[in-house]
């Protein structure tokens, strides 16, 4: 190639390399300009997280960034309760273009998050399931690179044996909320999970008070 040729081959690409950049930016600005809007929505709903048992604002913040840090974009929801963790999670599906999927069994509870995920210009990014979550799941036809539980507790068993292997892509990770304070109460499914040979686990906290057991199903050697 000649060197003229190359500097207007290079010069091309770097424009081009230029814009995607930007492009980029232009995003993260939007999402983080998105996030400083529904501020005083998050915080309405945070006033009334024990009313309706939602996750902390750090835990929130932790399924935000672990679905942007894996990159999912097929996300099943097990107890929607009034959208707040559904934000969160539909906040980082905005950036990894995927669509979350959400079950809650209370008609009241699924009025309200429907109300708030419109209220935060995200209703775009969720399919609302209202019934039981033990009927529903086993039926779905989707598969899910990430599964966020935080329902009946002591079921989580059940729940995963309704998605594995079937309805969950290689790679997913399924976190599971209350798996401190509530350990007893999961101790079957945490025992299962914990020596499960295609499953690498681990407790996590954010607010050294409570949080998830976080499940990874690895490739198999």
């Amino acid at each position: 190639m000649r060197r003229r040729d190359f500097l207007t081959v290079a010069v091309g690409n770097m424009g081009l390399l230029s814009m995607g950049g930007f492009a980029i930016a232009q995003k993260e600005k939007t999402l983080e300009k998105r996030e400083k809007e529904i501020e005083p929505l998050l915080q309405e709903l945070e006033a009334t997280r024990r009313q309706f048992q939602n996750v902390p604002r750090t835990d929130g913040q932790f399924l935000n960034i672990l679905v942007k840090i894996s990159r999912s974009k097929h996300i099943l929801e097990v107890g929607t309760s009034n959208g707040y963790s559904a934000i969160w999670l539909c906040l980082a599906l905005e950036e990894t273009d995927g669509h979350l999927t959400t079950i809650e069994i209370d008609p009241e509870r699924v009025r309200l998050a429907k109300q708030n995920l419109k209220r935060a210009g995200l209703e775009h990014r969720v399919t609302f399931l209202e019934g039981d979550a033990h009927k529903i799941v086993p039926n779905l036809k989707s598969q899910f690179d990430f599964v966020f539980l935080d329902a009946d507790k002591g079921r989580e068993h059940d729940y995963f044996a309704y998605l594995y292997p079937q309805k969950l892509r290689l790679g997913a990770i399924v976190a599971v909320h209350n798996a401190i304070r509530m350990r007893q109460a999961m101790q079957r499914y945490l025992d299962m999970i914990s020596a499960h040979n295609e499953f690498d686990t681990v407790l996590v906290s954010t607010t050294l008070d409570d949080g998830f057991a976080v499940s990874y199903w690895r490739r198999r050697k």
